[in-house]
């Protein structure tokens, strides 16, 4: 089957073409028996050019308001020429009212990939995207969500069916070296390194845990706070033992999470974080890091079977405790059991199964 995936370029401060990263391209890369085609539209840099990796095309369009019908005629030209008999939509509410609508133009069957709760993001606030979004939710053929409690949620609004599809990782890529290989690679300091990774912001937490490590260092003096990501204003990042690196490789970010003794989702409770499946927790638990999270979504309910690992959201003495805890004891975590099932190898075959069934 010809698979046609409508996606954005840009997400979580990457280009997910160019750095073959992101669930979108993680997913569907990994549907072997299909021939998948990815349009990919292109809001930064504008540029109109065609990729071809690992026999995947990439088509990359600019893409703007002024921009908005040349591309539709592109989208059109795309469908009539290679006869999809699939599209999905994903990665913006906009993408997925735009993926719907000329899905049931062409009479072709239309996946909606939701990765976030949608009400979250700024496109929202655009005039009918949210009631479009509805109709759009209603009425996909299949609606595939990111997480089990968004899969609960959007079931509210349709009755066709709805599955659960989370965030994975990529085996051959999260390698376990050393920690003083590590370290010595990246040039970080002997003690005890805890390590965030992600937007660094009070919306995601991380005001809080900037607070709960003043604290914890007091109980282990020779302990660093390891943060990467876009740092927003509020977050005041040059303070006492707290290192920043970009690392915008992902060779970078596997190494410093292999120089960590412990890593933190410190996600406050709101309407985005209790629907959303963080990226980066399955690339934690595949390096085999003890991880304290807060008590939120699918993530806290992964780990709630591993002692101390969840705290209580938005309590920085509760978070304290739970790191020092975990710091002190020094036990490594075993995730193997959960980790078989969330490769993207794995998660592509639980979307081929769908295909096969419902498609």
């Amino acid at each position: 089957m010809r698979i046609l995936v409508i996606m954005k370029r840009f997400g979580a401060n990457k280009d997910m073409v160019e750095d073959n990263f992101g669930r979108q391209i993680r997913l569907f890369e990994n549907l072997k028996k299909h021939k998948i085609d990815f349009l990919c539209l292109d809001y930064k840099k504008h540029e109109n050019k065609n990729i071809k990796k690992n026999g995947i095309s990439y088509y990359v369009r600019p893409y703007s308001i002024s921009r908005h019908f040349r591309f539709i005629k592109e989208l059109k030209k795309l469908i009539r020429k290679n006869k999809y008999k699939l599209i999905v939509g994903t990665t913006d509410p906009l993408i997925g009212i735009l993926g719907y609508f000329y899905s049931k133009k062409f009479e072709i069957k239309y996946i909606y990939d939701i990765q976030d709760e949608y009400s979250c993001y700024d496109s929202y606030k655009i005039p009918f995207v949210k009631y479009l979004d509805k109709i759009t939710i209603k009425n996909s053929d299949i609606v595939i969500a990111v997480s089990r409690s968004l899969k609960q949620h959007i079931k509210k609004s349709r009755k066709k069916p709805t599955y659960t599809i989370q965030n994975g990782f990529d085996s051959k890529s999260f390698k376990k070296i050393s920690k003083d290989k590590a370290r010595k690679t990246l040039k970080l300091p002997k003690g005890k390194i805890i390590i965030y990774i992600g937007e660094i912001s009070k919306f995601k937490g991380a005001d809080t845990l900037i607070e709960a490590f003043k604290e914890v260092k007091k109980s282990i003096p020779n302990c660093h706070l390891l943060l990467s990501g876009a740092v927003s204003r509020e977050i005041k990042i040059k303070q006492d033992s707290i290192i920043y690196k970009r690392y915008p490789k992902r060779v970078e970010i596997i190494t410093a999470l292999n120089a960590s003794d412990l890593a933190v989702l410190p996600n406050k409770k709101n309407k985005f974080s209790e629907y959303c499946f963080p990226y980066k927790l399955m690339e934690y638990m595949a390096i085999g890091l003890p991880i304290v999270a807060t008590k939120v979504g699918d993530a806290s309910k992964i780990l709630s079977g591993f002692n101390e690992s969840i705290c209580i959201p938005s309590d920085k003495k509760d978070m304290e405790n739970k790191i020092i805890k975990k710091l002190k004891s020094g036990k490594k975590e075993d995730y193997s059991s959960i980790l078989k099932t969330y490769t993207w190898s794995y998660l592509a075959k639980k979307i081929d199964n769908i295909i096969k069934r419902k498609i």
